[in-house]
């Protein structure tokens, strides 16, 4: 009986010494995987901690160590799809977050211009353009951008790499964004809406320049005249020797 018990303390200690080794060997790994790939951008006011694999940045640690630690966002495995546009995402929390793009709402206003956005995180990345802040330098140009991924897609323009390959028709593309914008010339989705005539588009910033149509803001300085951009139609140009339009 004796020895039956001495043999189970034995067990027991085996099994603490097992998990408190496990734990610690768990702690080393994440310690040591985190710190390779947190990258710590300072600057006079603000600390950024960037993720290695994909570029993205956080204004907290915390926040980092949540993305790497979900499971999948860097193996490529996206088995999340979007059953009204196909795309996929690597986690139900982003798939989650996508479909709100579908319905048009965009509750994070800015309020210093007023603009809105469907995500928090695309405002705070807007914040940036009213600050100032451009802590992403080209060291080609030296010219200075406020998101990493910017200067990633502004450097491509030094290189001419073209990494974004369409796989229906071939053509390839410095940015995903132009890549995106080409698969729904494919699909036929236009999912852009002019509020003002119905009309559809497959770029987000084409309805931007399409109200112009209607709101033509571009007015002849001499006669008042209102057009939707600085071009003017060849009758109106043999009309004045001289135009000079301003914006409204």
């Amino acid at each position: 009986m004796a020895l039956k018990e001495e043999r189970h303390e034995l067990t027991k200690i085996g099994e603490k010494y097992e998990r408190i080794h496990f734990m610690n060997v768990e702690t080393s790994i994440q310690t040591e995987t985190t710190s390779s790939q947190i990258k710590v951008q300072k600057t006079e006011s603000n600390s950024y901690f960037t993720c290695h694999q994909c570029g993205k940045s956080f204004n907290q640690k915390y926040n980092l160590k949540n993305h790497i630690k979900k499971k999948k966002v860097h193996t490529g495995v996206k088995p999340f799809t979007c059953n009204l546009c196909g795309k996929s995402f690597s986690c139900k929390e982003s798939l989650k977050m996508h479909m709100v793009a579908h319905t048009g709402e965009k509750p994070f206003p800015c309020d210093q211009c007023g603009k809105s956005f469907t995500y928090k995180a695309t405002l705070d990345s807007h914040m940036k353009t009213h600050t100032g802040e451009s802590p992403y330098i080209c060291e080609m140009c030296r010219k200075s951008f406020s998101h990493k991924s910017t200067l990633n897609a502004h450097i491509r323009n030094h290189t001419g790499e073209r990494p974004f390959t369409c796989k229906i028709c071939g053509k390839s593309f410095s940015k995903k964004s132009n890549l995106n914008a080409n698969m729904k010339t494919h699909t036929g989705e236009k999912p852009f809406v002019c509020a003002q005539c119905g009309k559809c588009f497959t770029r987000e910033i084409t309805p931007t320049y399409h109200t112009r149509l209607h709101s033509k803001e571009f007015n002849c300085y001499r006669c008042g005249q209102r057009f939707p951009n600085k071009r003017r139609p060849t009758w109106y140009e043999k009309s004045f020797s001289r135009d000079v339009f301003h914006v409204l």
